[in-house]
């Protein structure tokens, strides 16, 4: 009988932590690249281009371009750009 090996408390810990870990690993880990790529990039084009059109809405004169690099520099954020617009600060050319 002291041949038998018998399987701990600790070992069980071990065995289940490192199991939780390679399932989220193989199952989910796929998942969270995928939605980074779909909210930065190309897949991106359209919401940004309709954020460019609400913002050229309310501001006619600003030029479209004008208004594109600022959004991608302020990560998208209308709100912003709006405000930095409405401040009197203007937006930074593009060379």
């Amino acid at each position: 009988m002291a041949d038998e090996q018998t399987i701990n408390i600790p070992q069980l810990l071990l065995v289940l932590v490192l199991g939780g870990i390679a399932i989220r690993w193989f199952f989910f880990s796929g998942a969270s690249s995928r939605s980074s790529t779909t909210t930065s990039g190309r897949n991106n084009a359209p919401a940004r281009e309709a954020d460019v059109e609400r913002v050229q809405q309310m501001f006619p004169q600003i030029a479209r371009r004008t208004i594109m690099w600022d959004l991608q520099r302020n990560g998208g954020n209308v709100a912003a750009t709006t405000e930095r617009i409405l401040s009197g600060r203007g937006l930074e050319n593009v060379c």
